[in-house]
């Protein structure tokens, strides 16, 4: 009897051993906020991230839809992953946030995106866009960002006389000026080319009125300093492709990630 308890005993040992070494790892946090987006349900995406962090060393994903919490965060200066848009990225670091991007993410082989200011044919110059209504997904200071460079400062003054139509993605902006809601619409050239297959009809309606510079799709970034604790779950992220993770990245709208050169 005693035999069979000590048995008992050590295979409990062992397994709130590793139980306790997964869930008390103290290595980094992802933390997540992209204002180039409207997720539906933060519940799925931090559930499916756990899920699979977890599983793979004891780390855990909290996603944000404030950006002023995220940015809390951020000024925190702890040594965790923050995955953010690199508009939001340049932004910080106007603010002198110590923030370097470790990976930058890929979509069908891309690291890079512009957005298009899109119409219907009959609106032939931007001047045209005053009075009406723009549609696009994520925060409104991402949409308002993305017109003002666009725009120029040629029309800069424009802004303030154009309301926006905040959707949940970039398809919905698109058909948005299709069914009338809007005038314009913001959205990345990946998704006019979706429209072009699932509707072309509508994309043949519509032409682009201007463009955004070209910038990089979600960015993984750490803070500026010698310490490496973070380079084991960066790694773990990079390897996400590889192994079981392609689902969860398509939450964020990307397929893999790239090792910034």
């Amino acid at each position: 009897m005693k035999r069979v308890f000590s048995v008992f005993f050590i295979c409990f040992l062992f397994i709130a051993g590793s139980y306790w070494s997964a869930h008390s790892n103290t290595g980094s946090v992802i933390y997540f906020y992209n204002p180039e987006t409207n997720i539906n349900n933060f519940a799925t995406l931090k559930t499916a991230f756990d899920t699979y962090l977890v599983n793979h060393g004891g780390y855990y994903f909290q996603p944000f839809d404030n950006k002023e919490k995220f940015e809390a965060v951020v000024y925190e200066k702890k040594g965790d992953i923050y995955l953010l848009s690199s508009w939001h990225l340049k932004a910080l670091q106007q603010k002198n946030v110590p923030l370097k991007i470790a990976l930058v993410g890929t979509s069908k082989g891309s690291t890079m995106q512009r957005k298009v200011l899109s119409t219907k044919k009959d609106i032939v110059n931007v001047n045209m866009l005053k009075n009406t209504v723009v549609a696009g997904a994520g925060s409104e200071e991402y949409i308002q960002s993305v017109l003002k460079q666009i725009l120029g400062k040629e029309q800069e003054s424009l802004l303030k006389d154009i309301k926006i139509l905040i959707v949940p993605k970039d398809i919905d902006a698109i058909m948005a000026v299709g069914f009338g809601m809007a005038t314009a619409a913001i959205s990345a050239e990946s998704s006019l080319d979706k429209l072009a297959m699932i509707n072309p009809n509508q994309f043949r309606e519509l032409h682009g009125l201007g463009f955004s510079e070209k910038d990089y799709l979600l960015v993984a970034a750490t803070l500026k300093k010698s310490e490496q604790q973070e380079a084991p779950l960066l790694e773990i992220l990079r390897k996400m492709p590889e192994d079981a993770g392609e689902e969860n990245l398509k939450l964020l709208g990307i397929d893999g990630w790239r090792a910034l050169q």
